[in-house]
């Protein structure tokens, strides 16, 4: 009878924690999205999907707003939006699997490429911040530009150079494609790689690597207008993206479709063999100190919690992006908008500062854990020996 009293007790017990639990997630949930209902208010953002992936699932997610300029077309979990320079992720994962695979050596010189050093003369000429420190006569790599250490010395600092990034399309097209010359107004290879190496083993059906693929012609008629808002919140349709996928941008992506990218990375299955910790952990600079960038990610610690994110900003087509994850918590936030200042915060070109992103900190309050001591061991951005 003892015995019997106990297990009733441990299951009454069990239950109850299940149901604090679950209590505790919905106070959290509903919290979170008064929040973002109020984020996209103040910020007059047209339509803005977000979504929390926990434990491996797409836990929570919501679309607000619309995806038209004519206020017809609500936006949904399964809205595609451009997603601008969270492409990068994209393509850091691609150049990953084409070095396991020995098809591509990364330091490689990019001048190789032809018309790289055209282009790197040219923006050693501009005052375009990403010119700061350029020398186009130093042996800048694939390697150099895949984690933003091209000014010079190359491969001492860390500088986000977005113009860079777009040669690499053309590096790739020039080894293994139709060449350079024939990259405009085609499905080029990098994008292939995206498909057969991240989008096919994840499944994602509702994104498209390059805007010119074919395949997908239902992805690009479904995609969300993008809007300049000016401070009254009066919307001005902008252009749609024509383009292939040159690097720095090109994937067109959903809530529903970033989440199952999220889980696959989770669980290593669209990540190459062998491979994992140069995607999770920081690329280093030639002195062997960490650079807060590798690979399509920026690194950083807060409070004591390792985060690894990138930002979307499209100014002239009016999109904007955020994808943020809490790896050791098994956590991420994502969010599309189609304006251009809906998620924007202006981040350093030197250095990573999400948690100055409105919305981020909110996800972060929300949902992140925090150690007792923010300065604790507990974030190692460097791999353990």
């Amino acid at each position: 009878m003892n015995r019997i009293f106990l297990t009733l007790s441990r299951v009454l017990g069990f239950c109850v924690a299940l149901q604090i639990g679950s209590y505790a997630h919905a106070d959290e949930t509903h919290a979170f999205e008064s929040d973002v209902k109020a984020f996209r208010q103040a910020n007059k953002i047209p339509g803005l999907a977000v979504g929390v992936v926990k434990d491996q699932d797409l836990a929570w997610s919501i679309g607000l707003g619309y995806a038209d300029s004519n206020r017809t077309v609500p936006v949904t979990a399964d809205t595609p939006f451009w997603i601008a320079s969270l492409s990068k992720t994209f393509v850091g994962l691609a150049y990953l699997h084409l070095e396991q695979q020995n098809k591509v050596q990364l330091d490689e010189v990019a001048a190789k490429t032809p018309n790289f050093d055209g282009l790197c003369r040219w923006l050693e000429s501009t005052s375009l911040a990403f010119a700061n420190g350029l020398n186009c006569d130093a042996k800048i790599t694939i390697r150099h530009i895949l984690h933003h250490q091209v000014n010079d010395p190359p491969g001492s600092q860390f500088m986000y150079n977005p113009i860079m990034y777009s040669r690499l399309s053309r590096h790739l097209e020039h080894k293994f494609g139709e060449g350079i010359d024939a990259v405009e107004g085609r499905h080029n290879y990098l994008g292939q790689t995206i498909d057969k190496e991240i989008l096919e083993p994840a499944q994602m059906t509702r994104t498209m690597s390059s805007m010119w693929d074919r395949s997908k012609m239902e992805v690009y008629f479904d995609l969300a207008d993008g809007f300049k808002v000016d401070d009254k919140g009066n919307k001005t349709k902008l252009p749609r993206p024509d383009k292939h996928i040159a690097g720095g941008a090109g994937v067109v992506s959903t809530i529903n479709d970033l989440a199952k990218y999220e889980i696959a990375i989770s669980q290593g299955s669209i990540v190459p063999k062998g491979f994992g910790d140069k995607l999770i952990y920081p690329a280093k600079y030639s002195s062997g100190d960490l650079s807060p960038y590798g690979f399509g990610w920026y690194f950083q610690c807060y409070q004591g919690v390792k985060l690894m994110w990138h930002g979307g900003w499209d100014p002239d087509s009016g999109y904007s992006a955020l994808f943020l994850r809490v790896p050791e918590q098994d956590l991420a936030l994502i969010a599309l908008a189609n304006s251009e200042s809906g998620l924007w915060w202006g981040n350093s070109l030197t250095e990573p500062q999400v948690e100055r992103s409105d919305l981020a900190k909110l996800f972060l309050d929300n949902y992140v854990e925090f150690p007792e001591d923010p300065n604790s061991d507990r974030c190692r951005l460097e791999i353990d020996h």
